[in-house]
């Protein structure tokens, strides 16, 4: 199961096609209604976030390494 999402998160990462990045997205907002209404909020910090003060990240433990 993990090397499934892995590999769909760099497919998703890697992908051009705006047609279906809107989908992709779509199926998020359907999805993100069944979720409580803090993670929802906590999911939608990172598009409020200017891209200059995002960081790359290479791995989960580098990710939790800066909290």
């Amino acid at each position: 199961m993990k090397k499934k999402k892995i590999a769909l998160i760099n497919w998703i990462t890697n992908l051009e096609d705006e047609q279906k990045i809107n989908q992709i997205e779509a199926f998020r907002q359907v999805s993100t209604e069944d979720l409580p209404r803090k993670i929802v909020e906590l999911l939608k910090i990172p598009d409020a976030e200017p891209t200059e003060d995002c960081i790359l990240h290479s791995s989960m433990r580098d990710l939790l390494k800066n909290q």
